[in-house]
């Protein structure tokens, strides 16, 4: 067996004999995809791949070239590629490969040791009791769509010539599937459900098909309610997608284009006293954690808004070298066809004390959220966020009817300074990285429905 991680520090080794900088990443995988319909197998695919990334830094210049052939003659063709590019593009005198630094040891619960042992068949009969449950919760659910099974195991392996070299193990598996319920009238709404974590038994079946079904029931039949300024409540799916938009807002590259909405407000207040929000890539269990980032720079967590008050932005080596500043582990790269990039590890919203439920019974009129199109689109830059809404209507604390047809409207910045409740049910979701949010009530939200 392959000994990767000696196999790039030997081609580092090799490539960087002319005074270059040079990085070598390996990345295996193994994956599986499956889909279910009406009971039977629709889709499955078993895969593995493996691949080299080489990136060259020459006094500022930048060569990278990449390659799933092993063979030595493709591997000295690779970092020779990488090299070769290396002499003709741009200088730009913050590429640079990082300092070395320590990468602390310890479990942070990202690979189960027995993820492999999981029979497919196991896995194929997960996605048909998922089915099973979202179908037989109600007469009314007519149909499943989208009902899909995934996993990854996966093995990083990194090395350069400032002397950094180390390796880590991650798996994840994940599930969902749409529920289409239809009433007598020929009224049709469809809901989500979705589980995600690092092991197969981290998923439950029949919580993700009831919860699917048990939402698409609930806004059955809804009806347009008058435009008006009313609070929203926003299931995480929904607030999921907001947040999203907010980490893309608070990466140092959005700022040095000044593409943020947030741009030149650092150490002022932006949020509400509820808003902590944290880009944590050392969370333990996280869907984005890893002990280093893709440079090879110890992942850490970072309080970017802290009780509303904007406290810093993430950074990889590059945007911290033309800031002045040092990184905040947050090189991210897709596998080993790119060069690193800056992106979110574990975006979130510090979670509340209070159940979903109890911010419901605090809201005297409003909108709980739960299914969204994004009409208007959510737009980082200029902090716009215009969206369709599908929900369930609130009077007194109390769920009174379906609700569709209607927009919620609102900015970036209203959105942040009007969080008024933060639940206690955080979610991790596999945007960008992955973001978690739990439910959110926000105040004063434009809710476009009908002329009074």
């Amino acid at each position: 067996m392959t000994d990767y991680l000696e196999l790039a520090k030997s081609v580092v080794e090799k490539a960087s004999s002319d005074g270059a900088e040079v990085e070598v990443y390996i990345g295996e995988s193994k994956n599986t995809q499956a889909k279910v319909r009406n009971g039977e197998i629709d889709q499955l695919s078993i895969s593995g791949s493996v691949g080299m990334g080489v990136r060259v830094i020459n006094n500022g210049r930048t060569g990278y070239a990449f390659t799933s052939d092993f063979s030595p003659e493709s591997i000295e063709s690779t970092w020779q590629s990488a090299q070769a590019l290396s002499q003709v593009t741009t200088n730009d005198e913050f590429r640079k490969l990082p300092e070395p630094q320590t990468i602390p040891d310890e479990d942070l619960e990202i690979f189960d040791p027995d993820f492999e042992s999981v029979p497919t068949a196991d896995k194929l009969e997960f996605l048909k009791q998922m089915e099973k449950y979202a179908m037989e919760y109600d007469e009314r659910i007519v149909v499943t769509d989208y009902c899909q099974y995934g996993d990854a195991l996966s093995h990083v392996y990194l090395a350069n010539s400032k002397g950094f070299a180390g390796s880590y193990s991650s798996t994840i598996a994940y599930a969902y599937l749409d529920a289409i319920a239809k009433d007598d009238d020929g009224n049709v709404i469809n809901a989500t459900g979705l589980g995600f974590g690092t092991s197969f038994r981290d998923l439950d079946a029949e919580q993700i098909g009831t919860d699917a079904s048990r939402k698409a029931i609930s806004m059955l039949g809804g009806t347009p309610v008058d435009t008006q300024k009313a609070s929203v409540v926003l299931d995480p799916l929904v607030g999921g997608q907001i947040l999203a938009a907010i980490s893309s807002a608070l990466s140092a590259e959005a700022w040095h284009r000044k593409r943020s909405f947030l741009m030149d407000r650092m150490n002022e207040e932006v949020g509400s006293s509820m808003v902590t929000l944290m880009d944590n890539g050392r969370l333990k269990g996280g869907l984005a954690t890893a002990p280093f980032d893709a440079e090879g720079v110890p992942t850490q967590a970072t309080r970017l808004i802290d009780e509303g008050v904007l406290q810093n932005l993430i950074y990889d080596s590059y945007s911290a070298a033309k800031a002045g500043t040092v990184s905040t582990g947050n090189a991210t790269r897709s596998g080993h066809r790119g060069m690193p990039s800056l992106g979110a590890s574990n975006f979130y919203m510090q979670p509340g004390i209070k159940s979903r439920e109890d911010i419901i019974k605090g809201v005297e009129k409003g909108l709980y959220v739960m299914n969204v199109m994004q009409t208007g689109g959510i737009d980082p830059i200029t902090g716009d966020c215009s969206m369709s809404a599908n929900g369930l209507w609130i009077e007194n604390g109390e769920i009174k009817q379906a609700v569709s047809g209607v927009t919620i409207a609102t900015t970036l910045d209203d959105f942040l300074m009007n969080i008024t409740d933060v639940g206690d049910d955080l979610v991790q979701l596999p945007f960008f990285g992955s973001i978690g949010v739990p439910t959110l009530r926000v105040d004063n939200v434009m809710i476009g429905g009908l002329d009074s």
